[in-house]
């Protein structure tokens, strides 16, 4: 298992920080760590098991964006890292939250979302 252990003292923590100075967005993390979190609060705005189409995500990560970041860019780091999937039909792209993310960090189970 990974040394990258998220906790929700270090969960709360982080949120903390980003949602303390809202005079200014503070920047997307590069840290692992810190961005597996604000992925993953990210993805909460999604529900496990539904089908979401580009607009959708894109409109659910707005709705949660902390950072002085875009949605587009936040879709792929989540695409990236394991927190959706994307699926293609013949009618078009979807994209589906993912579990993936699980594999890179080890997720106190009483955060929402880990089980």
């Amino acid at each position: 298992m990974s040394q990258l252990l998220i906790t929700p003292d270090y969960y709360k923590n982080l949120f903390s920080r980003w949602t303390t100075d809202i005079a200014m967005l503070p920047d997307f993390p590069t840290d692992s760590k810190e961005k597996f979190v604000a992925l993953h609060f990210v993805m909460l705005a999604f529900t496990d098991g539904e089908e979401y189409s580009e607009d959708d995500i894109h409109e659910g990560i707005k709705d949660r964006n902390l950072f002085s970041i875009d949605h587009v860019q936040i879709r792929i780091n989540m695409l990236r890292n394991g927190f959706l999937t994307r699926i293609e039909k013949e009618s078009g792209l979807f994209y589906m939250t993912s579990k993936e993310f699980l594999k890179h960090a080890q997720w106190d189970s009483s955060i929402p979302g880990v089980t």
